[in-house]
Order: structure tokens, then C-alpha cells, then sequence
């Protein structure tokens, strides 16, 4: 495997692809992130081919390859909420040396998915609207098997050891690849994540009260590394979220939040009635004292 294109040297290959110009090929020789060579197939490349990433993992005689080309600095986007979002995305090729259905593949595809969904929940990838994001603009995957291996498989889901083996490696490759290709993951910086909530540093200066300056960004640098600061910020968010599934009425997740803010960060009340405004006053007011 080079960056570009993962060639098959022995036994007969099929592929089944999910790409806009995907379907079922009997027999490649090769699989390409970009320009299709002669008896193989492409994926369209999403991110640059310097930051393509592999990943394996082997049970007995069984081995599950995956190569992952992943840009998902733009183009992420929620389900039910993506239209006319353009940009970013992954390419994917999972090679599973065995034998297996076409309904096996089309399953391990899908299991491939749900793995690059885990990808965007841990790194908390967030559509413009701070909504958590669930999929991408742009998705090829490419499924490859080995007709003439002696091993046959039928179960690709994830209650399945190749479930748990596709999964393992999507996973790994394309977390790998879409932080080379640019993906900042906050930690436990909570402006970041504010950031990605929706906010902007021009909001917490307007909170604070001071101009956008300098001093003020360095005042909230170290207010956003406190561990407090952050452990609260990462609750709070998680309890948004979950006011917008329903999962707690709205007033008692606000009169929650407020107390826990306010138990946090000592500088309340706060007139924001959303847990993210609430979040940028007590972030930015903290910020404020600090310069004093």
C-alpha cells in the first residue's frame, strides 16, 4: 500500500463500493484514493494524500486492513440537518481477507460508519449550530474481499469479532488521519469548546465587558485551562445536548445549570437564558477578574 492506491498481489479480489460512482466489481487489482488505475477502482480523495493513515488488526487467520483518507475540519453535519453542506469527508478502504456475501460487506460497510460516527462523538465534532455531529458531507467506502481465501465469514455487525475488528481499525485510521489533516481536538480547553458551541471570543469580550485585546485572549486562556472551568464547560454542554433530545424538560436543566455555574464560577447571576450563554458570561466575567 502507498498512499494512493492498495494493490492485491494473490487470489481473486472483488470490491463493493459506496461512493457516487459506487457498485459491485468482480475481480480489481487494485483500489485508489483519487485516479482509477487499469483493473481497479477509485475513491474520491477527501483530505490530502499525505495524511492518509492505515490500520490493522488480526484474529487467527483472519486480518481486517483499513486505509483512511479523512477531512473533517468542514462538511460535518448531523442527521437531519445536512442540507447544502458541502466539503470535507472520508475515503475508506477496508480489505477483509476472507471470503464473505455481498450482504456481509454491505454490513461491514456499515459497521465501517458507525466507527467513523464514534470518531466525531470522542473528538466532539459540531456542526455550525453546536449541534453534535453524526456523519459528513462526503462518505466512500470500498469493502474488499478475497474470494479465494479458505476462510468464509457472515457476520460483520458489531456484536461480531469482525465487527469489533473493522471497527477497531476505521476507528484508529481515520481518528489518525483527520487530526493530520488539520482536526483540532479541544481536551480540556472549554473556549474551544465553547467555541465549537457556537460562541466566539467577540461574544465573551461583549460579556466581559472589556475590548477584544491581547490581554483579554490571555486572561481567557487562563481561565479555559483551569480544570474546573473545563470539567463545567464539558457537563454543561453534555446537558444542552440532551435538553435538545428531550431526555430532561428544558426549565429543570436550566435551573440545574445555573446552580452548577454558579457553584463553579462564583460570579452569577447570569441573564442568559441558555446553558452555552450562560457558560460565555461566567466564562467571560472570569476572565474579566482576572485582569484586574
Amino acid at each position: 500500500m502507498t498512499n494512493e492506491r492498495l494493490v492485491f498481489k494473490g487470489g481473486k479480489h472483488d470490491a463493493l463500493l459506496t461512493s457516487p460512482c459506487g457498485g459491485y466489481f468482480d475481480g480489481v487489482n487494485s483500489v485508489s484514493f483519487g485516479s482509477c488505475r487499469e483493473g481497479g477502482v477509485s475513491l474520491p480523495l477527501c483530505g490530502s494524500l499525505n495524511h492518509v493513515v492505515s490500520s490493522s488488526v488480526s484474529s487467527g487467520r483472519t486480518e481486517v486492513v483499513a486505509f483512511a483518507a479523512a477531512d473533517l475540519v468542514s462538511g460535518c453535519v448531523r442527521a437531519g440537518h445536512g442540507v447544502g453542506i458541502s466539503g470535507g469527508g472520508v475515503s475508506l478502504i477496508l480489505s477483509i481477507d476472507a471470503d464473505m456475501p455481498l450482504s456481509t460487506m454491505a454490513r461491514a460497510a456499515i459497521t465501517a460508519t458507525e466507527a467513523v460516527t464514534c470518531v466525531l462523538q470522542d473528538l466532539d465534532v459540531r456542526d455550525s449550530d453546536g449541534r453534535p455531529c453524526t456523519g459528513y458531507a462526503n462518505l466512500s467506502v470500498a469493502v474488499v474481499r478475497n474470494v479465494d481465501s479458505s476462510i468464509f465469514l457472515r457476520g460483520a455487525g458489531k456484536h461480531s469479532r469482525l465487527g469489533q475488528l473493522i471497527g477497531e481499525t476505521v476507528y484508529d485510521a481515520v481518528r489518525s488521519s483527520a487530526v493530520q489533516n488539520g482536526l483540532y481536538y479541544p481536551g480540556f480547553d472549554a473556549v474551544s469548546r465553547l467555541i465549537r458551541a457556537g460562541c466566539t471570543v467577540e461574544t465573551l469580550a461583549a460579556y466581559a465587558e472589556v475590548p477584544d485585546s491581547e490581554d483579554f485572549r490571555a486572561a481567557l486562556s487562563t481561565v479555559s485551562k483551569d480544570p474546573r472551568t473545563s470539567g463545567l464547560v464539558s457537563s454543561m454542554l453534555q446537558l444542552n445536548d440532551e435538553m435538545s433530545w428531550g431526555l430532561i424538560p428544558g426549565d429543570v436543566g436550566i435551573e440545574a445549570a445555573r446552580g452548577m455555574i454558579e457553584g463553579v464560577m462564583y460570579n452569577g447571576p447570569y441573564s442568559a437564558e441558555d446553558i452555552p450563554g450562560m457558560l460565555a458570561e461566567a466564562v467571560a466575567r472570569s476572565a474579566a477578574d482576572w485582569m484586574k
